[in-house]
């Protein structure tokens, strides 16, 4: 009896104490600090009891790692991943947080399986903007998941024209800086290189070239361009620009201040040898043909300008003679030729026939002598010798002392 009261007492005893120490245990756990252990208790982990992740009181060993509890058959019963989650080898922490599930802070795009709209398909992740312009691109044909809004856009299936993206709404539109225009940006600009323009439809835009040619908005006047206080449009054109008209009327010193090859065009280089300046044959207003030629400074023979086609040359009814020009002409008197007779053959009438050269005046004396007979090349007149047996008439016709000395007083 003894033995068995003692045994009561004992048991007793021993609950007492096992009682006591679950309730130190109890205490000790809510001030036990987690963050230690490397896993802190967050979210919706701050709320669980200890032996929801400690199963049977062992507490070494227990996995940190989400996937290790949040799966099918995991250590212990938690959520695991849904079946229509996106495609991804990141682990859960990459991209969730025990805070909130479902809102996802960041992505680690780089990691994702499939196409953008995989997900972005207005259900699991938000979508195409109801304001994005129309197209069939898929998303990473332009977009980046590292820069999103700033699109590398394939122009290549677009209709219409540029402003009905670029408007200033949808995409950016002309700049404010953009030069005053009534084009369409695709008169000027291409999809693949918008700047610098491919071209420039000057017909449609407004103001003087300057607005734009100010070395700002695009080039301008050059550094070797010739003194001028002209407007541009005053010598060029959009059309040809190369090829300007320019205006000399207020421009002083001679042409070849800027007609020196480098600021404009110099003397061409089938140019007559002359030191002659340009303004002492040509003319600003018509430079070609010249108004006058300074033979004096001209060097070379006639012939090196006159050779028909430089200047004009000997002409078809030209008298037969190997004499260079310049031994019969002078650039003073051209037609009043002083001819060398020596090296010429045949009578005086085969050239002088009133034709090819002066014929017999019309108050000779009535004859049928040849030239030659009484005349001869060095001195013509007066004649050196009159056959009288070829003179029709009487003395008195020629001897009237006017055609020739007549009677003496």
């Amino acid at each position: 009896m003894i033995r068995k009261v003692a045994s009561a007492i004992f048991t007793v005893a021993l609950m007492a104490m096992l009682g006591v120490a679950a309730t130190q245990a109890q205490e000790s756990t809510g001030e036990f600090d987690h963050f230690s252990t490397g896993f802190p208790l967050t979210g919706a982990h701050e709320k669980l009891n200890c032996e929801e992740c400690h199963i049977k009181g062992i507490f070494e060993g227990t996995p940190k790692d989400c996937a290790d509890c949040h799966k099918q058959g995991g250590f212990v019963p938690a959520t695991p991943k849904p079946s229509d989650h996106i495609r991804s080898t990141e682990k859960c922490d990459d991209c969730h947080t025990t805070m909130t599930m479902s809102l996802v802070p960041n992505v680690d795009h780089s990691a994702v399986f499939g196409t953008c709209v995989s997900c972005h398909d207005g259900t699991t992740a938000a979508g195409k903007s109801a304001d994005h312009i129309a197209s069939s691109n898929n998303c990473d044909e332009c977009h980046t998941p590292g820069s999103w809004s700033t699109a590398t856009f394939d122009h290549a299936g677009i209709t219409g024209q540029c402003a009905s993206c670029h408007n200033g709404t949808t995409a950016t539109g002309k700049s404010a800086r953009h030069i005053n225009s009534a084009s369409s940006c695709e008169s000027c600009h291409s999809p693949s290189t918008w700047t610098p323009a491919v071209t420039v439809d000057h017909t449609a835009v407004n103001g003087s070239c300057v607005s734009c040619h100010n070395n700002t908005v695009t080039a301008g006047k050059p550094v070797d361009h010739i003194p001028s206080s002209n407007s541009c449009e005053e010598c060029h054109s959009t059309a040809s620009w190369a090829a300007a008209i320019f205006d000399h009327g207020g421009v002083t010193g001679s042409c070849f201040n800027c007609h020196n090859g480098t600021a404009a065009r110099g003397k061409n280089v089938g140019h007559i040898n002359s030191t002659n300046a340009c303004e002492e044959c040509h003319s600003i207003t018509v430079w070609s043909p010249v108004v006058q030629v300074n033979h004096a400074a001209v060097t070379g023979s006639c012939v090196s300008c006159h050779n028909n086609s430089t200047a004009t040359g000997k002409p078809a009814d030209h008298i037969p003679s190997s004499n260079a020009c310049e031994e019969c002409h002078t650039p003073s008197g051209w037609t009043g030729a002083a001819f060398d007779h020596a090296g010429v053959t045949g009578a005086c009438v085969n050239c002088h026939n009133g034709t090819t050269a002066t014929g017999k005046d019309t108050n000779h004396i009535s004859t049928s002598n040849s030239c030659e007979d009484c005349h001869n090349t060095t001195a013509w007149s007066p004649v050196v010798q009159v056959d009288h047996t070829a003179v029709s008439g009487t003395c008195s016709s020629c001897h009237d002392n006017a055609i020739a000395a007549g009677k003496p007083a």
